[in-house]
């Protein structure tokens, strides 16, 4: 039986060693709520764990001030804060929540360094400018505008700072004005590319050509149907007038008339009753090398008295 409680406690012991160890969140957790119970010490022993890089640090820095704080270790708390707002300038802290004491060693801390942090990231967002790192340039010119124009900083500006403000807006508008334009420019690269990558569209094709009595190889159009329209002099002089003019007509491949126009006139009161009778004229289309084609002619039209 000893061995076997031995045994027992052996392997419990393992488990234990095991066991992996607490995530930061939960260190963090639990020193809250030492803090909330007034165990200051354990609560500074439970942050002390809190890696270094992790997205709670800012917290675990605030609670450290509160914890040094509640224990009446001013210097410390005030280096936590220092900490807090060199780090991470734009952290805000919940008034409702902390201190009042805090609270005002949290402003007097960013009115102290905020104008330093102002400066260094001025100075960096324009080596960006000028490395032509243009969106890390917007984003920290930004950042220096929002900490430029902070409250802890409105009630009594420190010398330089409007300057700064208006340097960083310039170059703010500048690092913008280079970035549209240069997705403009890689806009216009890509619609050329894709423009050279397609095919040209084909040319359209040639209209048929028109033939005429000058090409001897082709046999010109029959008439089926060309009935001239009646000629009705409207007065007895030009019952005695000769009247003479040439019509253009266009036959299609089909023996149609695809376009019939005065070329030469002949009376304004038959000209278009001509043209119009034209129209409805029908062909056996004229024929090269057997193939029906276009073909034009010019027509002679004689009004001769009665």
């Amino acid at each position: 039986m000893m061995r076997l409680a031995s045994l027992a406690l052996a392997a419990f012991a393992l488990l234990g060693q095991q066991r992996p160890p607490a995530a930061a969140g939960d260190d963090l957790s639990a020193a809250k709520a030492l803090y909330a119970s007034g165990a200051y010490e354990e609560a500074l022993t439970k942050l002390a764990s809190v890696p270094p890089d992790g997205s709670s640090l800012d917290t675990a820095n605030e609670y450290r001030a509160l914890c040094y704080l509640a224990l009446g270790r001013t210097p410390d708390a005030s280096r936590q804060i220092d900490e807090l707002v060199s780090r991470s300038p734009l952290f805000k802290m919940s008034e409702n929540e902390v201190p009042p004491r805090l609270v005002a060693m949290f402003h007097e801390a960013r009115k102290k360094l905020l104008p330093s942090l102002v400066r260094e990231g001025y100075s960096r967002a324009k080596s960006s400018f000028e490395q032509k790192s243009y969106s890390t340039a917007v984003s920290q010119l930004k950042n220096v505008l929002q900490l430029a124009t902070d409250d802890d900083l409105a009630e009594d500006p420190p010398p330089g700072m409007a300057d700064i403000k208006l340097f960083a807006e310039s170059f703010l508008k500048l690092a913008e004005t280079e970035i549209t334009n240069a997705e403009k420019a890689a806009a216009d690269a890509a619609a050329a590319t894709a423009a050279a990558n397609t095919p040209a569209p084909p040319p359209p094709p040639l209209p048929d050509p028109i033939y005429s009595d000058a090409d001897k190889d082709v046999k010109p159009p029959v008439d089926i149907n060309r009935k001239m329209p009646e000629w009705r002099p409207p007065d007895q002089a030009s019952q005695r007038m000769e009247f003479r003019g040439v019509l253009r007509v266009v036959i299609d491949k089909s023996g149609a008339v695809e376009l019939a126009a005065i070329i030469q006139a002949i009376t304004p009161r038959y000209d278009q009753i001509l043209v119009d009778a034209a129209k409805q004229w029908t062909f056996k289309p004229a024929t090269k090398d057997g193939q029906p084609v276009r073909y034009q002619q010019l027509i002679q039209v004689v009004l001769s008295p009665k």
